[in-house]
């Protein structure tokens, strides 16, 4: 996933069930405020970010496989939650890729940080950032 901090992953065609259930579930209101905060709180209440983990879990920077990703217990790296989220987001249907932006900041000064930025319909954008939650 480290160089998903630069470019953004392709949509896989095929997802987990698990994210496929969550994305019916959170999309039944068609609204996409609420299914943006839905998935937020889904993300970041399974999986968790720190900055001691940052380290410790290193090589999970490198796991690209959404199958894999889902199955991880605990700590997730920014890019990886970032995924996750995006790929709930285009594929509720209430969004397209294009809505969606990877911007970058630095955490500690010298690491580099990923959150996302959601351009919603009414031409409004909404910044998330799951790991920092």
């Amino acid at each position: 996933m480290i160089p998903n901090l630069f470019k953004k992953f392709p949509i896989p065609n095929k997802i987990p069930k698990e994210l496929k259930c969550r994305i019916k579930e959170f999309s039944k209101s068609k609204d996409e405020e609420i299914f943006l905060k839905k998935s937020f709180f889904y993300i970041v209440n399974k999986w968790g970010g720190n900055r001691i983990n940052l380290i410790l879990k290193f090589p999970r920077l490198y796991q690209k496989d959404i199958y894999k990703i889902i199955r991880t217990k605990g700590y997730m790296h920014c890019t990886s939650m970032n995924y996750l989220l995006r790929v709930m987001i285009v594929k509720s249907n209430l969004f397209i890729d294009e809505d969606i932006k990877n911007k970058l900041t630095n955490s500690w000064y010298l690491v580099p940080h990923q959150y996302l930025e959601i351009k919603i319909s009414n031409k409004k954008k909404i910044f998330l950032d799951p790991w920092n939650y």
